[in-house]
């Protein structure tokens, strides 16, 4: 239990996970009191909702404040202003159900700047948060409530609440940020036990889409092993490319992984006291992790230990990385002479259906591009359009070059507006901003006017063009893109995407050389 102390503290009893009450809260919406209009709150989040006015008000704006919170030498100021909650209920405003096709909610949506028809999906939702066929907007407007909830002394109900809404929404986005804040969040309250509790609830292959490193530090604190598993999900992490084996066999390259650490360890995981000392993890660098999704908490990263850093650590995991590609291989020709087939030697240890044929989804792809030709007014909007024609596009490069084209065309067309992009961005924040002019000084809304970021989501189209472009051996344009990627994130201060394009493009530099 030592170094499980030293980072998330001893054990407390935790209330997580507990059965909540199934009562419903009806909440009356005053304009419309005359159509009788009941709209019904899920029970497990009736009290974690922030409203701003009348008979359930819970919130009243405040000036700017900024809380520090220290932790084991860690330590970080969360500023926030409490106009600005995204998530904040008027019950005053207008709702309106609708059966028909709703526009999704904007980049960074509150509830205020809603549809009278949003809303209506947006308590569609209050009265089902699991509900996955409704649109990640209206999630992140609910998420953005819970994670001030953990600012409070509710943060173990709103934790329980994220990790449900976790395994039923897909979205990166939302798995990262949650994954995050659930985590930092128990640094900060030296809360072991909810940590364990988050590990225990990842049971889904989406659930693990967040941070490697953030993890790895879990499991050294908590004094588990690494499993094979881990290993194999995480190895571009411990940057080993060569996963041609791991997504051909996954289940040979697993079993194989298993018996080399059991040859190495005598045990069927590997134990932290053989990957890095208490020392050497004194010494690691830290890395900037983004903390929260929600807007009107100004700071949102804080410098964490990077396990990643260690030498050692990396080395030794692609190691057992390296060999059990070479172990394959091996293998793989031994059973060509012998005329065994993979499926034979896989059949024993896979629950695996045969994988199907793949068929071009002409639908979907109609709703993909009416996504985009949707936004075409808007930039910020179009570009999460855009991204999802990538992902669709390159899902199926392999049926037809047509489609690698297709996504190659968007990912550049997504580049080359990332100067509209920003601009949007800007103008919106700042509309925003004087939205709530009137409850501010002039003094106060220059401040904020003057303290607005840049837009610093994902550009997924820099790495997928470089990996595109290097698997064709056109390593001319893949670096090309790593300067593109370089030169963009330099400019908006992402210092760690800057030294993973620098990274990529040193590979890239030393395989053309070859």
């Amino acid at each position: 239990m030592g170094i499980f102390s030293k980072l998330f503290g001893k054990k407390k009893p935790s209330n997580i996970n507990q059965a909540t009450p199934s009562t419903d809260v009806a909440v009356r919406n005053t304009p419309i009191q005359s159509e009788r209009t009941i709209l019904s709150i899920h029970p497990d989040i009736r009290d974690l909702l922030w409203i701003g006015d009348g008979k359930y008000k819970n919130y009243i704006p405040t000036p700017l404040k900024r809380n520090t919170i220290s932790s084991n030498g860690i330590s970080f100021t969360v500023s926030f202003s409490e106009e600005d909650e995204p998530s904040l209920i008027f019950l005053r405003l207008p709702i309106s159900n609708t059966t028909e096709a709703v526009e999704r909610p904007p980049y960074y949506p509150t509830y205020k700047g809603l549809s009278p028809k949003q809303r209506g999906v947006y308590w569609r939702l209050l009265a089902n948060p699991y509900d996955s066929t409704i649109d990640i907007g209206y999630v992140f407007i609910l998420y953005y409530g819970l994670e001030r909830y953990l600012l409070t002394d509710k943060y173990e109900e709103a934790i329980n609440v994220i990790i449900k809404l976790r395994d039923v929404h897909t979205n990166k986005s939302f798995q990262m940020y949650t994954a995050n804040a659930i985590i930092l969040t128990c640094l900060t309250k030296q809360r072991a036990d909810i940590v364990q509790y988050f590990l225990d609830s990842l049971d889904k292959e989406h659930e693990f889409n967040f941070s490697s490193n953030l993890f790895l530090l879990c499991k050294y604190a908590l004094g588990l092993p690494l499993t094979a598993s881990d290993v194999m999900r995480m190895a571009k992490s411990f940057e080993f490319t060569k996963n041609n084996y791991i997504k051909k066999y996954p289940d040979m390259f697993l079993k194989m992984l298993s018996l080399n650490i059991i040859e190495k360890y005598k045990e069927d995981t590997i134990p932290w006291d053989k990957l890095i000392t208490n020392t050497e993890f004194r010494k690691l660098p830290t890395e900037e992790t983004p903390i929260f999704a929600n807007v009107s908490i100004w700071d949102k990263t804080i410098q964490v230990v990077s396990l990643l850093a260690s030498f050692r650590l990396k080395k030794t995991i692609y190691d057992l990385l390296d060999k059990t590609h070479e172990d394959i291989k091996q293998r793989l020709s031994e059973m060509k002479r012998e005329e065994i087939t993979v499926s034979e030697v896989a059949k024993p240890f896979s629950d695996k259906k045969p994988k199907e044929v793949q068929t071009f989804d002409k639908a979907q792809e109609r709703k993909l591009l009416h996504d985009y030709n949707m936004a075409k007014d808007n930039s910020l909007e179009q570009h999460f359009a855009s991204i999802a024609l990538q992902d669709f596009y390159y899902k199926y490069r392999d049926l037809d070059r047509i489609y690698l084209d297709k996504c190659i065309e968007y990912c550049q067309d997504d580049i080359a507006k990332l100067p509209d992009i920003q601009k949007k961005y800007i103008e919106d924040m700042r509309r925003r901003t004087l939205s709530y002019s009137s409850l501010l000084t002039p003094v106060e809304i220059q401040q904020k006017l003057s303290s607005i970021d840049p837009f610093t989501g994902s550009i997924p189209a820099f790495k997928r063009l470089a990996i595109i472009y290097e698997k064709r051996k056109d390593y001319k344009s893949a670096i090309n893109m790593c300067d593109r990627a370089i030169a963009y994130y330099s400019s908006i201060n992402l210092q760690s995407l800057v030294s993973e394009f620098e990274e990529r493009r040193q590979k890239l530099i030393n395989k053309s050389r070859d």
